[in-house]
Parts: C-alpha cells; sequence; structure tokens
C-alpha cells in the first residue's frame, strides 16, 4: 500500500496518538477531499439548486407569516420548487453524456456466464462484466461500479490463476499483482460455468496476455481467503441489488428528496388555494407542483418496477457446455 500511494503521490502519515494533529478536529474540519459521488456533480447544478432553494425558502417564510395569498408570490414559489426536480433529470442527463461521451479502447468483454442454481440474477448477467482495454483490466459489479486494474507499471496485473479444490475442480481465478498479491478473484461457477464459459476463460486468458498458471487448494483451506475484490459479485438481496444500482445520491441524502416532495406538495395546496380569485396562476402552480411530484417520483418508481418485475428475478436457466478445464 505504500508503495501504492507513493507512486500515486499522495502522501502517507502514519498516526499513534488521537492527540495528533493530523487527526485532530480541526485538520478534519479544515481539509481533505470528498468522495462523495455529490462531490463530482457540475457547477452548474449545485448553482441552481443553490439559488432556487434560497427563493423558496425566503417565499415560503413570508407566505406563512403574512398569511397573504399573493400570485405574484405564490407563483415564483411555484416555480423554485418546480427546478429541484428538473435539475435532477438534467443531472441524470449529463452524467449519461459524459458516460457516453467517455469511450477507451476496448479488446474484449467477458460478461458472466453462471451455472444454473446460484442465484444469479437479470441485472448480474446484464450489468457485470470483466472489460479487457488498452492499459487496465476492468471489473464492473452489477451496481455499476468499476474497478480498474492496471495491465502495465509497478502495479499491474501480471498472473492468471486458475484455482482447484483438492478433487480438481476449478473454483475460480485470481487475478495477481506483482509479488503474487491476490487484486481480485473470480468465481469460476458465477463467470465460466455455464453456456459460453469455456469461450470467456479462452478470450480472458488471450486477450490480457496474463502470465497463467495453476495451483490447488490443500488441507483445510478456503476459497478466497479473506475479503477480495470479486469475492461477492451477488448481493445478498433484492433490496441490496436495488440499493447498489440506483442512481447516487448526496450527503442531504434522503432530507433533500423529503424538501423537494414538501414543495411541490406546498405549490398544489397554494394554487389550491388562490385558484377562485387568480385561476390562471393557480392552476399553473398545482400544474408545476403535480408535475413535480412525478418528474420526482418516475424515475425511482421505474427503477423499482423494472428491478422487482425483470432485473432482480433470476436469470434464465442456460445449458452449460462441456468443461474442457
Amino acid at each position: 500500500m505504500a508503495a501504492l500511494l507513493k507512486a500515486a503521490g499522495i502522501p502517507l502519515h502514519v498516526v499513534r496518538d488521537l492527540n495528533d494533529p493530523l487527526v485532530s478536529k480541526k485538520a478534519r474540519r479544515g481539509g481533505g477531499t470528498s468522495l462523495s459521488p455529490g462531490s463530482v456533480f457540475p457547477l452548474w447544478y449545485w448553482l441552481t439548486r443553490a439559488v432556487a432553494g434560497f427563493v423558496w425558502f425566503a417565499l415560503f417564510t413570508v407566505i406563512v407569516f403574512s398569511e397573504t395569498a399573493a400570485p405574484w408570490l405564490i407563483l415564483p414559489l411555484a416555480t423554485a420548487a418546480f427546478v429541484a426536480p428538473v435539475m435532477r433529470l438534467a443531472l441524470r442527463w449529463w452524467t449519461r453524456l459524459r458516460l457516453r461521451r467517455h469511450s477507451p479502447v476496448v479488446r474484449d468483454r467477458i460478461r458472466p456466464a453462471p451455472t444454473d442454481g446460484l442465484g444469479a440474477t437479470v441485472r448480474f448477467r446484464r450489468d457485470a462484466e470483466l472489460r479487457v482495454q488498452d492499459r487496465d483490466l476492468v471489473l464492473r459489479d452489477v451496481g455499476g461500479q468499476e474497478y480498474w486494474l492496471p495491465l502495465t507499471g509497478p502495479h499491474a496485473v501480471t498472473s492468471l490463476v486458475l484455482v482447484r479444490d483438492r478433487a480438481g475442480t476449478a473454483l475460480g481465478a485470481e487475478l495477481r499483482g506483482p509479488h503474487e498479491q491476490v487484486r481480485a478473484v473470480l468465481s469460476w461457477r458465477l463467470w465460466f460455468g455455464g453456456k459460453n464459459g469455456e469461450d470467456g476463460w479462452s478470450r480472458l486468458r488471450q486477450t490480457t496476455g496474463l502470465r497463467f498458471t495453476e495451483r490447488s487448494l490443500s488441507g483445510k483451506a478456503g476459497w478466497p481467503k479473506g475479503p477480495t475484490l470479486g469475492a461477492q459479485p451477488l448481493p445478498e438481496s433484492g433490496r441490496d441489488a436495488r440499493g447498489l444500482s440506483r442512481f447516487p445520491s448526496t450527503i442531504a441524502g434522503v432530507s433533500s428528496t423529503a424538501v423537494m416532495a414538501f414543495g411541490s406538495f406546498f405549490s398544489i395546496a397554494q394554487g389550491l388555494r388562490i385558484e377562485d380569485t387568480h385561476p390562471g396562476a393557480g392552476m399553473a402552480a398545482i400544474l408545476m407542483g403535480a408535475l413535480g411530484s412525478f418528474l420526482q417520483a418516475a424515475p425511482y418508481l421505474g427503477h423499482q418496477l423494472s428491478s422487482r418485475l425483470w432485473l432482480d428475478r433470476p436469470a434464465p436457466a442456460q445449458t452449460p457446455t462441456e468443461s474442457v478445464v
């Protein structure tokens, strides 16, 4: 780990005392980089949300405490509330566009070919993959998270090891780096045990060009040993799979969603309040509140329905090919 951090230019400090200045409350407040997905969202998204949030809160305060029902207050309030779900959809569009524009040279894509009866889902067969690129070997899990393993440089993956049990049956493959360090593991029954699995295994060996060896377990040793990347490719439940695959949230989490829902509801309530005296402004506020609620709920409902009805269901049975390993 120390060598990896050194190669990446990241200073390493060893702290053995809770009173060390590096881990003081002041140091934690003043520095560091957030690894939350929200930290990479574009500036235009945060600025628009901040301005709309400030306008909405100011108008909300005036309306509640003055008990006024002026359309020139309610209409901007509903517009500000409507901005939040629209910006969320714009952020999703921007993220997809950015991912499509990022197109590294891919030599091959190895999809999992699981043996029947292991609980492999449609999502696992569709989204999980092992991608061989010019300089990297990329392991993608069911949630879309990618783990990039270099094929060149001092920390490159250098060998592919086939692991067998004491009876000689293939258990899986290990991707090893320098000094035989296990970087990731691939369960044989999940990745290569089913239909077309042998073809994927052959392509993996050919396209990576990694040094290939075999080893057999001895005694009562289990495999894999300890927590290792790829050791648990299948989530424990459909709920876990849906949580892993949903669009990333910011540090506000559920609180932001609750405020957005309340803003849309408040717009509808205020629109109904002035509909008799100012039908145009009232109807506009009601429509923006209703549409905002729909735009907020649609991605969540779509994700839940597609997951429950299709993606998190067992994958169709595949006829395994004869093993030559």
